[in-house]
């Protein structure tokens, strides 16, 4: 069977493919066990195809796993036991403790692919009536989480992971009062640790793309996947002998808000992949952090990256942004922005000019940019303005309104009228500053 399909990243997958990796029943069974992607049903069917085509085996007792004897014979009570919990889910008769007095409600929410949520206010009298009210979910929702709780009584909550479509992905029945029950369903798959290749190296950046942001979550650049980074030989044999799934970590440097770096680690590695998205602002510090273990660079260059990294985030997160932008360049925090006019009825303003037709709308473009503090670098002007010099007069109109407000902003002249070049000229050799 392709139990290659069952990984969740996409580059383990690939380099396990590569390198022609066969898996063994044990861990074919939990890489299934823990598929973000396969519905309950899923991974039912994968299970049953496991126990007709991979060889037995026991699994062994480790701190938190309990010792079965049969692989097989596991697998066959777990998918039974889960079967019974999503019959007790949607139907509240057959649960083995319901007490008919205090009835169940059902609640729910979305998660969308950003990792953001929401919850819905109403809660429900059984499963059918929520499915029924929300049968064609949000496009961008992936997941839908619905609570079950018995009304007056404590320990009574259960948990449902669902596809939009509606499809169990993963259910936690709450509390479990048989030991039995207890020790196959939670006892057994969480306990195991394994030690898969990865093409991760030292310096590397990766991520949990599910876990996008938050502590120990987003980029981070890696010291050590699973057992690489561990120098104590002692450490690397008690996490083969006692340690589960918790303990399948990748250690590296990650980043706080600010920018300022810390070292942990996350949990199940079989879930990274390498970073894909551009690194921008603090996050830029990783890059520098990479090179560095990978010996691209000194301890030298590498502070000095970070310094001027850290402080130019800081300097852009200081910036005041309860202010216009007029304030902004007022206070030499923004620099203003800078326009060229065109006045003309006719012909094209060239590359770069804002073109005006009439002298009405070139009074109205100067005044906005005066008031946005934009810089008017130059004003090319026209005379002749035929059927839009009924909208202010000709162009030199607008000469005339400039010379009245003392506003002697550059001007060029592009009449082909001489005589009202000729006008245009005298007056702004009269008016114009000339030292400016």
């Amino acid at each position: 069977m392709n139990i290659l399909r069952f990984v969740n990243s996409k580059d383990i997958r690939e380099h396990l493919r590569n390198i022609g990796y066969e898996f063994n029943s044990l861990e074919a069974a939990w890489l299934i066990y823990q598929f973000r992607d396969a519905t309950i049903d899923e991974k039912h069917k994968a299970w049953n195809e496991l126990i007709a085509t991979m060889p037995d085996c026991p699994i062994e007792k480790r701190l938190n796993t309990v010792a079965q004897d049969s692989l097989h014979a596991f697998l066959r009570q777990y998918m039974e036991l889960e079967n019974k919990y999503l019959n007790e889910f949607y139907d509240e008769k057959h649960a083995d403790t319901f007490d008919y007095n205090k009835p169940f409600v059902y609640k729910f929410k979305y998660i969308y692919r950003d990792g953001t949520e929401y919850e819905w206010d109403t809660v429900f009298s059984c499963f059918d009536a929520l499915y029924e009210s929300i049968m064609e979910p949000e496009d961008d929702a992936i997941s839908i989480q619905c609570t079950k709780m018995q009304i007056d009584r404590l320990n009574s909550q259960q948990i449902a992971y669902l596809t939009p479509s509606f499809k169990f992905l993963h259910l936690d029945p709450g509390h479990i009062d048989s030991d039995k029950e207890s020790n196959l369903f939670r006892g057994v798959f969480d306990g195991l640790w394994f030690e898969f290749p990865t093409p991760f190296q030292k310096g590397d950046i990766v991520w949990d793309p599910a876990q996008p942001e938050g502590i120990c979550a987003g980029p981070f650049v890696t010291t050590g996947v699973c057992l690489d980074g561990i120098e104590d030989d002692r450490v690397k044999e008690n996490l083969r002998k006692n340690g589960d799934s918790s303990d399948m970590c990748a250690g590296g440097f990650f980043l706080n808000e600010d920018g300022s770096i810390y070292g942990e680690c996350m949990s199940n590695y079989m879930n990274l992949e390498f970073y894909d998205r551009e690194l921008t602002s603090s996050k830029r510090t990783l890059i520098a952090l990479s090179n560095f273990l990978k010996d691209e660079i000194d301890l030298v260059l590498f502070a000095r990256a970070y310094h001027q990294i850290i402080t130019a985030g800081y300097a852009e997160n200081s910036i005041p942004l309860d202010y216009m932008k007029s304030g902004m360049i007022l206070a030499g925090l923004s620099k203003p922005d800078h326009i060229k006019l065109w006045l003309d009825d006719v012909r094209e303003a060239p590359e770069g000019y804002c073109h005006c037709h009439s002298v009405n709308e070139a009074k109205e473009k100067i005044m906005e940019c005066e008031k946005e503090f934009i810089v008017i670098d130059e004003i090319d002007c026209d005379h002749d303005l035929g059927a839009y010099a009924s909208d202010g007069g000709d162009g030199i109109k607008l000469i005339d309104w400039l010379a009245e407000r003392k506003t002697d902003y550059p001007v060029r002249l592009h009449t082909m009228n001489p005589v009202g070049l000729e006008n245009m000229r005298r007056e702004i050799d009269r008016y114009w500053n000339k030292t400016k």
